[in-house]
Protein backbone atom coordinates (compact mmCIF):
# COMPACT_ATOMS: atom_id res chain seq x y z
CA UNK A 1 0.00 0.00 0.00
CA UNK A 2 1.17 3.39 -1.11
CA UNK A 3 2.08 5.86 1.27
CA UNK A 4 -1.27 8.03 1.30
CA UNK A 5 -0.52 10.89 4.34
CA UNK A 6 2.00 12.66 6.34
CA UNK A 7 1.12 13.78 9.33
CA UNK A 8 3.73 16.87 9.74
CA UNK A 9 3.63 18.74 13.36
CA UNK A 10 5.70 20.67 15.80
CA UNK A 11 7.08 19.64 19.17
CA UNK A 12 8.60 22.52 21.64
CA UNK A 13 8.14 21.66 25.39
CA UNK A 14 5.26 20.43 24.78
CA UNK A 15 6.16 16.36 24.51
CA UNK A 16 2.51 15.03 26.34
CA UNK A 17 0.49 16.92 24.13
CA UNK A 18 2.04 15.33 20.90
CA UNK A 19 1.68 11.40 22.23
CA UNK A 20 -1.46 12.41 22.83
CA UNK A 21 -1.57 13.28 19.30
CA UNK A 22 0.46 10.36 17.81
CA UNK A 23 -2.32 8.16 20.01
CA UNK A 24 -5.33 9.96 18.62
CA UNK A 25 -3.72 9.26 14.77
CA UNK A 26 -3.22 5.89 15.62
CA UNK A 27 -6.68 5.13 16.81
CA UNK A 28 -8.55 6.63 13.65
CA UNK A 29 -6.36 6.82 10.76
CA UNK A 30 -7.31 3.92 8.34
CA UNK A 31 -5.13 5.34 5.94
CA UNK A 32 -1.71 4.24 5.02
CA UNK A 33 0.57 7.05 6.95
CA UNK A 34 3.61 8.59 8.45
CA UNK A 35 4.06 10.80 11.34
CA UNK A 36 6.97 13.25 10.82
CA UNK A 37 7.31 15.43 14.28
CA UNK A 38 10.29 18.24 14.28
CA UNK A 39 11.10 19.34 17.64
CA UNK A 40 12.13 23.01 17.62
CA UNK A 41 14.71 22.83 20.51
CA UNK A 42 13.14 21.83 23.39
CA UNK A 43 14.43 21.35 26.55
CA UNK A 44 16.61 18.06 26.94
CA UNK A 45 14.02 15.95 29.21
CA UNK A 46 11.30 16.99 27.11
CA UNK A 47 12.55 15.79 23.94
CA UNK A 48 14.08 12.98 25.96
CA UNK A 49 10.34 11.89 26.94
CA UNK A 50 8.93 12.25 23.70
CA UNK A 51 12.27 10.30 21.93
CA UNK A 52 11.56 7.49 24.43
CA UNK A 53 7.73 7.50 23.25
CA UNK A 54 8.11 6.94 20.10
CA UNK A 55 11.25 4.49 21.11
CA UNK A 56 11.78 2.09 17.26
CA UNK A 57 7.89 3.03 15.88
CA UNK A 58 8.72 2.95 11.98
CA UNK A 59 6.12 5.02 11.35
CA UNK A 60 7.36 8.31 13.16
CA UNK A 61 10.64 10.58 12.36
CA UNK A 62 11.61 12.58 14.74
CA UNK A 63 13.83 15.61 13.93
CA UNK A 64 15.46 17.71 15.96
CA UNK A 65 16.43 21.27 15.45
CA UNK A 66 19.18 23.49 17.33
CA UNK A 67 17.37 26.49 17.51
CA UNK A 68 13.42 27.00 17.68
CA UNK A 69 12.76 28.28 14.05
CA UNK A 70 9.16 28.59 14.21
CA UNK A 71 6.39 27.24 13.01
CA UNK A 72 7.13 28.09 9.19
CA UNK A 73 10.47 27.07 9.17
CA UNK A 74 9.73 23.98 11.81
CA UNK A 75 6.76 22.86 9.32
CA UNK A 76 9.45 23.29 5.85
CA UNK A 77 11.96 21.27 7.12
CA UNK A 78 9.19 18.61 8.18
CA UNK A 79 8.11 18.81 4.87
CA UNK A 80 11.83 17.65 3.48
CA UNK A 81 11.44 14.44 5.44
CA UNK A 82 7.69 13.76 4.08
CA UNK A 83 7.23 11.27 1.48
CA UNK A 84 3.14 10.79 1.36
CA UNK A 85 0.74 12.24 -1.66
CA UNK A 86 -1.09 14.68 1.29
CA UNK A 87 0.17 16.63 3.72
CA UNK A 88 -1.72 17.34 7.20
CA UNK A 89 0.37 19.88 9.03
CA UNK A 90 -1.40 19.92 12.50
CA UNK A 91 -0.80 21.36 16.08
CA UNK A 92 1.02 18.98 18.44
CA UNK A 93 -1.77 20.46 20.82
CA UNK A 94 -5.19 18.49 18.89
CA UNK A 95 -6.32 15.56 18.59
CA UNK A 96 -8.55 13.68 16.15
CA UNK A 97 -11.99 12.90 17.32
CA UNK A 98 -12.74 10.46 13.95
CA UNK A 99 -11.07 9.71 10.35
CA UNK A 100 -10.45 12.70 9.82
CA UNK A 101 -7.91 12.19 7.34
CA UNK A 102 -9.88 9.48 5.52
CA UNK A 103 -12.96 12.03 4.99
CA UNK A 104 -9.92 15.29 3.91
CA UNK A 105 -8.04 12.57 1.24
CA UNK A 106 -11.58 11.26 -0.24
CA UNK A 107 -13.08 14.95 -0.67
CA UNK A 108 -9.68 16.31 -2.12
CA UNK A 109 -9.39 13.25 -4.32
CA UNK A 110 -12.87 13.67 -5.83
CA UNK A 111 -12.66 18.05 -6.08
CA UNK A 112 -9.25 18.85 -7.63
CA UNK A 113 -9.83 23.09 -7.30
CA UNK A 114 -9.40 22.23 -3.90
CA UNK A 115 -5.86 22.65 -2.68
CA UNK A 116 -6.22 22.84 1.13
CA UNK A 117 -9.10 21.86 3.45
CA UNK A 118 -9.53 21.93 7.38
CA UNK A 119 -11.33 19.77 9.59
CA UNK A 120 -14.14 20.49 12.08
CA UNK A 121 -12.14 22.08 15.22
CA UNK A 122 -13.36 21.28 18.65
CA UNK A 123 -12.69 23.18 22.04
CA UNK A 124 -12.41 21.44 25.35
CA UNK A 125 -16.08 21.63 25.63
CA UNK A 126 -16.91 19.72 22.89
CA UNK A 127 -17.94 23.02 21.30
CA UNK A 128 -17.34 24.10 17.72
CA UNK A 129 -14.04 26.79 17.84
CA UNK A 130 -12.68 28.35 15.25
CA UNK A 131 -11.95 26.48 12.13
CA UNK A 132 -11.61 29.42 9.54
CA UNK A 133 -11.85 33.40 9.50
CA UNK A 134 -11.78 36.07 7.00
CA UNK A 135 -8.40 37.59 5.67
CA UNK A 136 -7.28 41.19 7.14
CA UNK A 137 -8.97 43.94 4.77
CA UNK A 138 -9.65 47.53 5.68
CA UNK A 139 -13.89 46.72 5.16
CA UNK A 140 -13.01 44.62 7.82
CA UNK A 141 -11.05 46.68 10.39
CA UNK A 142 -13.94 49.63 9.58
CA UNK A 143 -16.97 47.48 9.23
CA UNK A 144 -16.93 44.09 11.06
CA UNK A 145 -17.05 40.82 9.52
CA UNK A 146 -20.58 40.88 8.56
CA UNK A 147 -20.17 43.82 6.22
CA UNK A 148 -16.61 42.46 4.88
CA UNK A 149 -18.17 39.08 3.81
CA UNK A 150 -21.02 40.68 2.12
CA UNK A 151 -18.24 42.35 -0.41
CA UNK A 152 -16.26 38.85 -0.59
CA UNK A 153 -16.40 37.16 -4.25
CA UNK A 154 -17.25 33.89 -2.56
CA UNK A 155 -19.96 35.34 0.50
CA UNK A 156 -17.62 33.55 3.03
CA UNK A 157 -19.68 32.16 5.60
CA UNK A 158 -19.37 33.43 9.33
CA UNK A 159 -17.71 31.40 12.09
CA UNK A 160 -20.45 31.42 14.51
CA UNK A 161 -22.99 29.93 12.13
CA UNK A 162 -23.18 25.53 12.26
CA UNK A 163 -21.95 24.11 9.15
CA UNK A 164 -22.87 20.82 8.11
CA UNK A 165 -21.72 20.46 4.60
CA UNK A 166 -18.44 21.61 3.07
CA UNK A 167 -18.38 25.22 2.40
CA UNK A 168 -15.71 27.50 1.14
CA UNK A 169 -13.98 29.46 3.44
CA UNK A 170 -11.22 32.52 3.03
CA UNK A 171 -9.15 31.64 5.76
CA UNK A 172 -8.57 28.00 7.67
CA UNK A 173 -6.71 27.44 11.57
CA UNK A 174 -3.40 26.94 11.11
CA UNK A 175 -4.05 24.15 13.74
CA UNK A 176 -5.52 22.15 10.73
CA UNK A 177 -4.13 22.40 7.78
CA UNK A 178 -4.35 19.15 4.88
CA UNK A 179 -2.81 20.02 1.70
CA UNK A 180 -2.49 17.82 -1.92
CA UNK A 181 1.28 17.23 -1.42
CA UNK A 182 1.67 18.68 -5.01
CA UNK A 183 -0.40 21.99 -4.70
CA UNK A 184 1.38 22.38 -1.51
CA UNK A 185 4.78 22.40 -3.53
CA UNK A 186 3.85 24.48 -6.37
CA UNK A 187 2.25 27.57 -3.83
CA UNK A 188 5.27 27.67 -2.16
CA UNK A 189 4.71 26.18 0.97
CA UNK A 190 5.25 28.57 4.10
CA UNK A 191 6.70 31.61 4.31
CA UNK A 192 9.62 31.33 6.39
CA UNK A 193 9.41 35.00 6.85
CA UNK A 194 6.58 33.89 9.98
CA UNK A 195 7.91 32.64 13.15
CA UNK A 196 4.95 32.47 15.02
CA UNK A 197 1.47 33.45 13.63
CA UNK A 198 -0.55 34.54 10.50
CA UNK A 199 1.21 31.97 8.35
CA UNK A 200 -2.46 30.96 7.71
CA UNK A 201 -3.93 34.16 6.52
CA UNK A 202 -0.98 34.13 4.54
CA UNK A 203 -0.89 30.92 2.99
CA UNK A 204 -4.57 30.45 2.45
CA UNK A 205 -4.41 33.91 0.49
CA UNK A 206 -1.68 32.18 -1.82
CA UNK A 207 -4.00 29.09 -2.07
CA UNK A 208 -6.61 31.15 -3.69
CA UNK A 209 -4.55 33.72 -5.97
CA UNK A 210 -2.90 30.05 -7.30
CA UNK A 211 -6.51 29.75 -8.57
CA UNK A 212 -7.52 26.85 -6.47
CA UNK A 213 -10.30 26.90 -2.77
CA UNK A 214 -10.01 26.40 0.43
CA UNK A 215 -12.63 24.24 2.08
CA UNK A 216 -14.30 23.54 5.69
CA UNK A 217 -15.06 19.62 5.96
CA UNK A 218 -17.54 19.59 9.37
CA UNK A 219 -17.75 15.58 8.81
CA UNK A 220 -13.48 15.82 9.72
CA UNK A 221 -13.62 16.61 13.37
CA UNK A 222 -10.58 17.26 15.89
CA UNK A 223 -9.98 18.55 19.48
CA UNK A 224 -7.99 21.20 20.20
CA UNK A 225 -6.36 22.54 23.41
CA UNK A 226 -6.30 26.33 22.57
CA UNK A 227 -2.96 27.32 23.49
CA UNK A 228 -1.92 24.14 25.29
CA UNK A 229 2.07 24.31 23.63
CA UNK A 230 1.73 28.29 24.08
CA UNK A 231 2.38 30.19 26.63
CA UNK A 232 0.53 33.36 26.58
CA UNK A 233 2.94 36.70 27.28
CA UNK A 234 3.51 39.71 26.37
CA UNK A 235 6.69 38.42 24.05
CA UNK A 236 4.41 35.86 22.57
CA UNK A 237 1.36 38.97 21.98
CA UNK A 238 3.94 41.00 19.98
CA UNK A 239 4.72 38.55 18.08
CA UNK A 240 1.59 38.21 16.62
CA UNK A 241 1.37 41.94 15.92
CA UNK A 242 5.41 41.47 14.27
CA UNK A 243 3.39 38.74 11.66
CA UNK A 244 0.93 40.84 11.19
CA UNK A 245 3.16 43.77 9.85
CA UNK A 246 4.81 41.23 7.72
CA UNK A 247 1.20 39.97 6.75
CA UNK A 248 -0.30 43.25 5.11
CA UNK A 249 3.41 44.38 4.11
CA UNK A 250 2.94 41.20 1.78
CA UNK A 251 -0.38 41.81 0.57
CA UNK A 252 -1.61 45.37 0.36
CA UNK A 253 -0.36 48.16 -1.15
CA UNK A 254 0.78 51.53 0.64
CA UNK A 255 -2.55 53.17 1.03
CA UNK A 256 -4.31 49.96 2.13
CA UNK A 257 -1.31 48.92 4.91
CA UNK A 258 -1.37 52.63 5.92
CA UNK A 259 -4.71 52.45 6.74
CA UNK A 260 -4.75 48.60 8.65
CA UNK A 261 -2.29 50.03 10.24
CA UNK A 262 -3.54 53.50 11.78
CA UNK A 263 -7.31 51.31 12.33
CA UNK A 264 -4.62 48.83 14.73
CA UNK A 265 -2.80 51.87 16.59
CA UNK A 266 -6.20 53.18 17.31
CA UNK A 267 -7.73 49.75 18.43
CA UNK A 268 -5.00 49.13 20.65
CA UNK A 269 -4.90 52.54 22.16
CA UNK A 270 -8.45 51.73 23.03
CA UNK A 271 -7.54 48.65 24.99
CA UNK A 272 -4.36 50.16 26.35
CA UNK A 273 -5.83 50.78 29.94
CA UNK A 274 -8.14 47.74 29.86
CA UNK A 275 -5.37 44.54 29.05
CA UNK A 276 -2.87 42.93 30.68
CA UNK A 277 0.69 44.57 28.37
CA UNK A 278 -2.21 46.80 26.69
CA UNK A 279 0.04 49.98 26.75
CA UNK A 280 3.30 47.80 26.11
CA UNK A 281 1.37 46.39 23.05
CA UNK A 282 0.02 49.82 21.78
CA UNK A 283 3.70 51.36 22.00
CA UNK A 284 5.30 48.46 20.42
CA UNK A 285 2.97 48.76 17.42
CA UNK A 286 3.01 52.34 17.78
CA UNK A 287 6.77 52.77 17.31
CA UNK A 288 6.66 49.76 14.13
CA UNK A 289 6.73 46.59 15.71
CA UNK A 290 9.67 45.60 13.78
CA UNK A 291 11.34 42.20 13.23
CA UNK A 292 14.44 42.69 15.13
CA UNK A 293 12.02 42.53 18.23
CA UNK A 294 11.14 38.60 16.75
CA UNK A 295 11.58 35.82 19.20
CA UNK A 296 13.14 34.43 16.48
CA UNK A 297 16.05 37.04 16.72
CA UNK A 298 15.91 37.39 20.58
CA UNK A 299 17.25 34.02 21.14
CA UNK A 300 20.33 34.44 19.47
Amino acid sequence: MSLKVSFITINYNSSNYTIKLIESIEKYTTLEYEIVIVDNDSREEDYSNLKKYINSNQKIQLIRNTINEGFSSGNMLGVQYARGEYFFFINNDTQLLNDATLVMTNYLHSNLHIALATAKVNDENGNFSSSYKLFPSVVKELFGNSIARTFSKHNFPSNKIKLDVPTLVEVVSGSCMFFRARDFVEIGGFDKEFFLYCEEEDLSKRVWDYGKEVVFLPEAQIFHHSGGSTTKSFEIEREYYISYNILINKHFNKPSVFILKLLLILKLFRRSFKRKNGLKLFLCVLNGCTKNLSLRTLQH
